[in-house]
């Protein structure tokens, strides 16, 4: 059995290439789907896969520090979670037994292999609110939804500056429209928040955030400013369209008065 080694406490001049994690990403999902396991990157990885000609202004936004890649992070479905440390194994990765212990029903972490750390999320991403890849991780040979990347930022209630401009950047780059098929599915997103009004309220005070971020990214050109705004303005009105449920309406008369985000998890 090896030592987990953070990726952090990596030299540099030993930590593998940001070309080694590109590869090593689509490696995985491939010999992963060759033994009937679904897994599928999320983060600045899967954006990497989308975007490979505008990866030049992803850099130039340094939204990465000097290790460029830290980790690779996947989504799976638990209906494999039982042959996921196997499979692993396989491709030449061990398990981090504490992290099994404390919460292998919902996460794994894998080290050992040509990338310093995998960490594996099952069924769903839970942190200030629930995104779930039910039936949602078939859309891309390679990486999630770019519906779902952008929940995963937009569930952030405490959001940061690196998070805000992974919201500018995919408003930047991405196409947006009601399937996932190489686009932002906005009918998916505004039929999620449909039902969740503690999600909706942070989503939309993040496009709200994202707005007034955006004039102070030096970067950007002020076309590109000006697209951010326009995508952010047209993505809430599609949320605004989309009828609400009866527990959106109960839920949405107490408002922020009471929690309505989980602050029970550890940073992501």
């Amino acid at each position: 059995m090896g030592q987990f080694i953070l990726p952090k406490d990596i030299p540099l001049d030993q930590y593998p290439k940001p070309e080694v994690f590109l590869t090593e990403g689509k490696r995985i999902a491939e010999a992963a789907e060759a033994q009937g396991i679904i897994m599928r990157v999320m983060g600045p990885l899967a954006l990497h896969y989308y975007f490979p000609e505008q990866i030049d202004l992803y850099a130039k936004l340094e939204r990465l520090g000097d290790r460029y890649f830290t980790d690779i992070d996947f989504a799976t479905y638990g209906k494999t979670r039982k042959h996921l440390a196997k499979f692993m194994e396989s491709v030449g990765y061990e398990c981090d037994l504490q992290t099994m212990a404390l919460s292998g029903h919902s996460r794994h972490i894998y080290f050992g292999g040509p990338v310093p750390m995998i960490d594996v999320f099952i069924d769903k991403l839970d942190y200030c609110h629930e995104v779930n890849y039910n039936g949602r991780l078939e859309a891309d040979p390679w990486s999630v939804s770019l519906a779902d990347i952008l929940l995963q930022k937009l569930q952030i209630w405490e959001i940061n500056h690196k998070d805000l401009v992974d919201i500018e950047y995919l408003f930047t780059v991405a196409d947006f429209g009601e399937d996932d098929n190489k686009k932002v599915n906005v009918g998916y997103i505004a039929r999620r928040f449909a039902d969740d009004w503690g999600f909706w309220y942070t989503a939309t005070t993040n496009l709200d955030r994202a707005k007034a971020h955006v004039g102070n990214v030096a970067i950007l050109t002020d076309e590109q400013k000006a697209k951010i705004v326009r995508i952010a303005n047209e993505v809430r009105a599609r949320i605004d369209q989309e009828p609400k449920t009866r527990k959106w309406e109960k839920r949405a008369k107490k408002g922020a008065s009471k929690p309505w985000y989980n602050t029970g998890f550890s940073d992501w």
